[in-house]
């Protein structure tokens, strides 16, 4: 239902991946969910349409959760400038488990030597070994 609202709301659909819209759709609604359970949090399930924005705070930061199916999967961020957003945070989803692999801050990620083109176009990109671990 968000993407519905979203896109009819002219909201552009800015995955980086080759996956289905609605397929990545669902799988970061459950990554957003199981972090917010995880940390004690409540996601933002709002229905309203939106273009950037964070998807939840955290001890006073602004988080925004890529999800990927992949074991091997990196922290991608499109080059759209997010000003809602202080810390991203890496989430390898499988069907209904969830493995958070760590987070960035929009400094370490947001970066121009973090550019890279995986396929679909450039955006910036961190392996899960440079991203820190939640304590």
């Amino acid at each position: 239902m968000r993407s519905i609202v979203a896109r009819s709301a002219g909201v552009l659909d800015r995955k980086m991946g080759d996956q289905d819209g609605s397929e990545a759709d669902v799988m970061g609604m459950i990554a957003e969910y199981a972090f917010a359970k995880q940390y004690n949090t409540f996601p933002d399930l709002g229905l309203t349409p939106r273009s950037g924005s964070a998807d939840g705070r955290l001890k006073g930061y602004r988080y925004d959760i890529k999800a990927t199916k992949y074991i091997d999967g990196r922290l991608l961020a499109t080059r759209k400038h997010n000003p809602d957003v202080d810390i991203y945070v890496l989430c390898i989803v499988d069907g209904s488990e969830v493995d958070i692999k760590g987070y960035a801050t929009k400094e370490e990620l947001i970066h121009p030597g973090n550019l890279k083109d995986l396929g679909h176009g450039k955006g910036y990109s961190l392996s899960q070994s440079e991203l820190r671990e939640f304590k």
